[in-house]
């Protein structure tokens, strides 16, 4: 399968580089603007479109497989550690894309520098009811390629409203979420918050305290399972923090955390 990405390399020399895994229904080019913040430090940023996502071929909101994700954070990472072999690396996920991040790490234990999660889905603002998680997880085994709509409320991922019409209007994005993907995304959850004390790669933890997306508490869970996750939460923030009025904050936070707490190889 070929994906589409993108690569936002700094031509100067260059401190690190980040592998970005995406959240559900948006896609890599959404993160072009905080891509270029990244670079006027001397950080690249590369990452793909999703199958079923963006630019990538696939039916929209499906992805057969946890294995499927694994396989494309793998490449990405072997591909930049053959261009650039001696660069510091980290893996930056945000939501959905966050909790495979951490299923990633904790499950191979990668030879990376650190991780970056933002608002991971561990734990959802408003939890399904169980009786649509019973019938999720029948039907997974039937029509695993059923869509349907995520209900994510667009109002939600930020304050800024310029960025709410931007997603809404953005025809690459799209709310949909396949039976299958679905299971994926509670099992992937439930796998890392059970796991967290199996985690070795240096880790920054950043959610918003009015997140009503995915909900705080659950990243609040996974950094007291461990010693190797920096946790900060930023109070007034929604979901997507590096799309808000305080994003510089934001950046600023990370960029001290590579600085100063990210392990060697």
């Amino acid at each position: 399968m070929k994906l589409k990405g993108v690569i936002a390399v700094p031509s100067n020399e260059k401190k690190g580089i980040i592998i970005l895994v995406h959240g559900l229904g948006e896609h890599i080019g959404r993160y072009l603007d905080w891509a270029n913040l990244f670079a006027e430090k001397g950080i690249g940023f590369v990452g793909v479109d999703l199958p079923g996502h963006g630019h990538s071929p696939g039916r929209r909101g499906f992805i057969r497989s946890y294995d499927i994700i694994s396989e494309v954070i793998t490449t990405l990472i072997n591909t930049v550690r053959k261009t650039f072999p001696s660069v510091p690396l980290y893996l930056y996920g945000h939501s959905l894309g966050g909790t495979f991040a951490l299923n990633y790490i904790l499950k191979t234990n990668p030879k990376i520098n650190g991780a970056i999660i933002t608002s991971p889905w561990l734990k959802l603002a408003f939890e399904p009811p169980k009786s649509k998680i019973v019938l999720a997880k029948t039907l997974n085994y039937v029509f695993p390629w059923l869509i349907q709509r995520s209900g994510l409320n667009a109002g939600h991922i930020s304050r800024e409203t310029d960025v709410v019409e931007q997603y809404k209007s953005d025809p690459l994005g799209h709310g949909k979420i396949s039976v299958r993907l679905f299971n994926i995304a509670i099992t992937s959850a439930r796998y890392a918050l059970e796991h967290s004390g199996d985690l070795k790669t240096r880790t920054l933890l950043l959610h918003g305290g009015a997140d009503r997306i995915t909900s705080p508490e659950g990243s609040k869970k996974f950094a007291a399972g461990n010693s190797m996750t920096d946790f900060i939460e930023f109070e007034e923030g929604y979901h997507e923090l590096h799309n808000e009025e305080f994003k510089h904050r934001v950046f600023e936070k990370i960029m001290n955390w590579i600085d100063n707490k990210t392990s060697a190889v």
